[in-house]
């Protein structure tokens, strides 16, 4: 298989980076040491070469026709040229295609991330529906000409500012405006997969390798740091996120994974729609749910180990990992409903004890997300 690079390889095996390869890029896995990233994260700023993120741009005088149909989120809820939103992407009977970020930047024209694993089936699915609607729209797949950028943690507001001026300091959560710098269009994003304040950039590729440079240099007062794959997972476990391929597929629904209220059954038709809506009446038959665990061993428990209640499999887990910040190991899984209320389970092989936690398990930033989160859909 064609393993491909990002623009910022050059920067990655100067900084000393062990590489790692997901989804055909090859990625730093670490720098240092991925607890202590996540920790200086948490504390300081740091710096994320997410390029290998699927992006899409949806043009066309049907774009948002094409767009409203096959999001679950009703996009008539953000502001054209300033706001993104948090969707699903479905297939026919309710099954999660992709989770995805979609920026409404005219009426002509969307722009959205999807994962890395996903950007492929995105970019079929979305064609599919285009051609079922008969929409005047074009689904253009830009990952490689659009570089992707992302600064992270209480201090990223003074990077980012010192690059783009103080105007980005007015950016609420998931609002966008695009700056210039340098002669570039940077279209800067007030997004993250964190849970900490933080700002995504996203700009030409040619200008990738340069770009870094300057953020690096800018970010050198608040000790700006590079961050690797391995502290995104652990930083995005803390926050709650859900991660596709691991916790979500299209064997997921919505309602099941905790994303049901990304879907907006009172926007109109859209992809999916109808088994959405019988899945919502009938109700599902589990949930994913939250985890401390408490292990006996070094080695933790790998996605898919089983839970039991009484010797009766009660789910499986999705999500595993060490929280630097918590000092605990934190999971995520799916139970089925009938142990709704039950506070621990037994792992699969006697390796410990899962004990039931609210999600996230994390939030930095709690308050101020609860004074703005309304503007986006959450």
């Amino acid at each position: 298989m064609l393993v491909r690079t990002t623009p910022y390889y050059p920067h990655h095996l100067a900084l000393g980076a062990e590489m790692m390869e997901k989804g055909g890029w090859l990625r730093p896995a670490f720098y240092t040491s991925p607890a202590e990233e996540v920790l200086h994260t948490r504390t300081a700023v740091g710096i994320f070469d997410v390029h290998s993120m699927g992006k899409f741009e949806v043009v066309g005088r049907e774009a948002f026709r094409l767009m409203q149909y096959a999001m679950t989120n009703d996009l008539r809820r953000i502001e054209k040229g300033r706001q993104g939103i948090y969707t699903c992407l479905c297939n026919d009977q309710g099954g999660i295609v992709d989770d995805v970020i979609v920026y409404y930047l005219d009426d002509e024209r969307f722009y959205l991330i999807t994962n890395t694993l996903s950007r492929e089936k995105v970019g079929r699915r979305l064609t599919e529906l285009r051609d079922r609607l008969s929409a005047d729209a074009w689904v253009v797949d830009v990952t490689n000409a659009t570089a992707y950028l992302a600064v992270q943690g209480p201090k990223s507001a003074e990077v980012t500012a010192a690059l783009f001026g103080d105007g980005i300091c007015g950016l609420r959560y998931f609002e966008m405006a695009w700056f210039r710098f340098s002669g570039v269009d940077v279209l800067v994003t007030r997004t993250g997969y964190t849970g900490e304040l933080g700002y995504e950039l996203h700009f030409p590729s040619e200008y990738a390798y340069r770009m870094w440079e300057c953020v690096m240099e800018a970010g050198r007062p608040s000790d700006i740091r590079p961050v690797g794959g391995y502290a995104i997972q652990m930083l995005r476990a803390e926050k709650g996120y859900r991660a596709y391929g691991t916790d979500m597929d299209e064997s997921n629904n919505p309602y099941e994974a905790g994303l049901g209220w990304t879907v907006r059954l009172d926007k109109g038709e859209f992809a999916g729609r109808s088994a959405l809506d019988e899945i919502r009446r009938r109700g599902v038959t589990r949930k994913l749910t939250g985890f401390r665990l408490d292990v006996e061993t070094d080695a933790l428990p790998g996605k898919g180990t089983a839970l039991f209640v009484g010797g009766a499999n009660a789910g499986r887990l999705t999500t595993v990992s060490p929280s630097p910040t918590l000092g605990c190991v934190i999971a995520m899984g799916y139970v089925d409903v009938s142990f709704a209320g039950t506070s621990a389970f037994e792992l699969e092989g006697g390796r410990g004890i899962a004990r039931a936690a609210a999600v996230p398990f994390y939030d930095p930033e709690a308050r101020r997300l609860k004074t703005e989160v309304s503007r986006v859909g959450k």
